[in-house]
């Protein structure tokens, strides 16, 4: 067996435990190399979209995160954290947990997140099961010098996590609090649940990066945020100030919504908009909140899902974009100015790729998107499961140093700004992310200059993109 099948290759006997976790990480490197050549095109607006084979020979990767390094993170549902250099495509697995459930490779390990001030507290959060009826949080240890998970909590929540075949949800992402929020599903089994306080079935939770309950949260002493869900599975903090999530209807009623607090969203009374007079009658009595975009056309099953705003990509500005497992597609989503409406829909990718589970937007305006064909309905192809970038090539492209040289870029902090050699045409941008993966900044280059004047000290990546090459420097303010 090489070294790539034995780092991916599950036990599947539903509890997973390939090697012990430090030796693998440790001794084996899985490294991808695929030559990402482009599969196929397609057009937004005016823009040629290309698609690019990143990593192969994956199984059902579940959730991506761009990680403090500058690299792409992502879960699989057998129980491996592995990270890939969004630029060549080669993939390092990071550790594999010991005590993860799986099961039909659609429950075992789902979301991932970063301690909000990941420089000074390198945690890693996962959510995964542990039975067939039980799911934890835990928060990892991560040791850069070694590359691996060196420690690990208990569960972190002080409320048990249901778990089942299906609908667990999960994604987990920070809010501009620093405190968690995790959506969950009602587990196939317990639909009424999704109304019990008492209860995760249905729930987005809130939490702090210890585990406890937040001061703020709208019911003192509860975790949770929000109720009435059927099966998130997508959650994404928008630069507009929304939070929105994706979720599965039952045969129909697919929905995006838009995340609040202390609100009810109506499952199982309620299925999508409020438009049947038992529906009408339960929503003006318990102001649930309406999604703001239903799948009508047909039964999609929404999954991950990002927010786009970037112009190499023109015709996707102000969307989301989702992924679709039963669909097999890619939907944007153009919102309105406001981000609070749905204005149209257009379908891309339409069962190029199968299954596909979740979305990731680079600050470079790439998108990185995963398949899930290997899960207990998907059909895997000779290279499944995938991770595709869908690329404009006007933008991102190899620039030889003949046509182009590669300028170098450079922290100054005495002045608290980046600095580049050579001139500069006005069209390049860098992005600022900070320890715990989100962007907090987006400025052009003007005189070979950015100044850096808002942030807080702290580690930040700095990525350039719109000049042809793309260029990653990690630095810090003190």
């Amino acid at each position: 067996m090489d070294v790539n099948s034995l780092c991916s290759t599950p036990d599947l006997t539903m509890k997973t435990s390939l090697l012990p976790a430090l030796a693998c990480a440790a001794l084996l490197s899985c490294v991808l190399r695929p030559d990402a050549v482009a599969q196929t095109s397609f057009i937004v607006g005016s823009t040629t979209v290309n698609v690019m084979e990143m990593a192969t020979g994956l199984e059902v990767p579940w959730d991506m995160v761009l990680g403090p390094d500058g690299w792409i993170w992502f879960t699989q549902a057998a129980g491996s954290v592995s990270r890939m250099d969004p630029d060549d495509g080669t993939v390092e697995l990071i550790y594999t947990l010991p005590d993860v459930y799986l099961y039909g490779f659609t429950a075992g390990l789902h979301s991932m997140a970063f301690h909000p001030d990941f420089a000074d507290q390198p945690y890693v959060y996962l959510h995964y099961l542990i039975s067939n009826t039980e799911s934890v949080v835990k928060r990892f240890y991560y040791d850069a010098d070694l590359g691996t998970f060196t420690s690990a909590s208990e569960h972190l929540l002080d409320l048990t996590l249901a778990a089942g075949p299906s609908h667990n949800g999960s994604r987990m992402i920070v809010d501009d609090q620093g405190m968690f929020l995790l959506c969950l599903g009602e587990t196939m089994s317990a639909s009424a649940s999704a109304q019990d306080p008492a209860s995760s079935h249905g729930k987005v939770l809130r939490f702090d990066p210890e585990g406890g309950i937040p001061a703020d949260n709208p019911v003192a002493g509860s975790y949770a945020y929000n109720w009435g869900h059927r099966n998130p599975q997508g959650m994404v903090k928008a630069p507009n100030g929304y939070i929105y999530n994706s979720a599965h209807g039952e045969a129909n009623d697919d929905e995006v919504n838009i995340i609040l607090p202390n609100r009810d969203y109506g499952w199982p009374t309620v299925r999508g908009l409020c438009d049947t007079p038992t529906e009408i009658t339960y929503c003006d009595a318990n102001d649930v909140v309406e999604p703001i975009h239903e799948f009508t056309a047909e039964v999609v099953a929404p999954a991950g899902m990002d927010y786009y705003d970037d112009p190499a990509i023109p015709g996707w500005q102000n969307s989301l974009l989702v992924a679709t497992l039963r669909g097999r597609q890619l939907h944007q989503l153009q919102l309105n100015p406001d981000g609070d409406q749905v204005v149209s829909e257009q379908i891309f990718l339409a069962d190029d790729y199968g299954r596909l589970r979740d979305v990731l937007v680079h600050p470079d305006g790439r998108v990185f998107i995963c398949t899930s064909n290997h899960d207990w309905s998907g059909t895997p192809g000779p290279t499944d499961d995938r991770i595709i970038a869908l690329v404009n090539n006007a933008i991102h492209t190899e620039v030889s140093a003949t046509t182009a040289p590669v300028r170098s870029m450079w922290f100054d902090q005495q002045a608290r700004s980046l600095r580049f050699s050579g001139a500069t045409d006005g069209s390049e941008r860098v992005s600022v992310i900070d320890a715990s993966g989100r962007v907090v900044l987006t400025k052009s280059v003007i005189n070979g200059l950015v100044g850096l004047p808002v942030l807080a000290p702290g580690i930040y990546l700095a990525t350039t993109h719109g000049a042809g090459t793309t260029r990653s420097v990690p630095f810090a303010i003190n």
